[in-house]
């Protein structure tokens, strides 16, 4: 957070060669790797295998380093990473003084992509701040994006979402804006049917898988639909 309050630029220059190659074609499903607890390497294996584009942000380097990936665009201040990245690495970089985590600097970028779909990976699990942060600012992005958390999975929904639970699993509908309206639920114990959740309330935690598929509807507005499986997965 810079001191003088005014809006600082991110530094972001021109993409070189070799970020305008990986940046060709379309970008359906992007992985982004923060720089928090990374709880499990084997949802972000999977995930990485069908990725478009993998997008470090800061210390999310080291993340993908272990499990020996090199991402196509590293993004922030680089003050997470015990040295500089390779010469030839393709790096967007931004000054440590500026008005955004290096997270949303990766998030901004990704969005001029238009992306179908973000996979998020080692974003909470940190700093409590720096979590709420997360959380408060997906509210402005308006492609799905779904928040690795292990054991929990978080996804963004804005219109229609189908949950990948099973039976017993416990899935809470939080809004991220004022009022989430129309929502509309299938599978879970206590039903929607075009009902409004107040973000001021606590309405819509706790739920139950009871049937599948396990769906989520919001005419208007945004919901956080955080599925905690209940049994062990395999």
């Amino acid at each position: 957070m810079p001191n003088t309050g005014e809006k600082l630029k991110t530094g972001f220059g021109k993409p070189g060669k070799g970020l305008r190659t990986a940046l060709s074609g379309p970008k359906d499903l992007v992985v982004v790797v923060a720089s928090g607890q990374l709880a499990s390497k084997q949802p972000l294996r999977q995930v990485l295998g069908q990725a478009d584009l993998v997008v470090a942000a800061d210390g999310g380097l080291l993340h993908l380093a272990k499990l020996g990936v090199r991402p196509d665009v590293l993004i922030g201040d680089l003050d997470s990473l015990n040295g500089s990245p390779p010469e030839d690495f393709p790096v967007l970089p931004s000054p440590r003084e500026k008005d955004a985590t290096d997270l949303e600097l990766a998030l901004d970028f990704v969005a001029e992509l238009n992306p179908r779909e973000v996979h998020v990976f080692a974003a909470l699990g940190g700093r409590l701040d720096h979590a709420l942060g997360t959380i408060q600012v997906l509210s402005r992005y308006a492609f799905p994006i779904v928040l690795h958390h292990k054991p929990e999975t978080l996804y963004l929904v804005q219109k229609r979402g189908e949950i990948p639970a099973q039976v017993g699993d416990l899935v809470s509908l939080i809004p991220l804006t004022a009022r989430a309206q129309g929502i509309t639920t299938q599978g879970l114990r206590y039903a929607l049917k075009g009902g409004t959740l107040k973000r001021e309330a606590t309405r819509g935690i706790s739920n139950e898988v009871t049937s599948l598929p396990c769906l989520v509807e919001v005419r208007s507005g945004k919901l956080l639909v955080v599925h905690t499986p209940q049994q062990k997965r395999r």
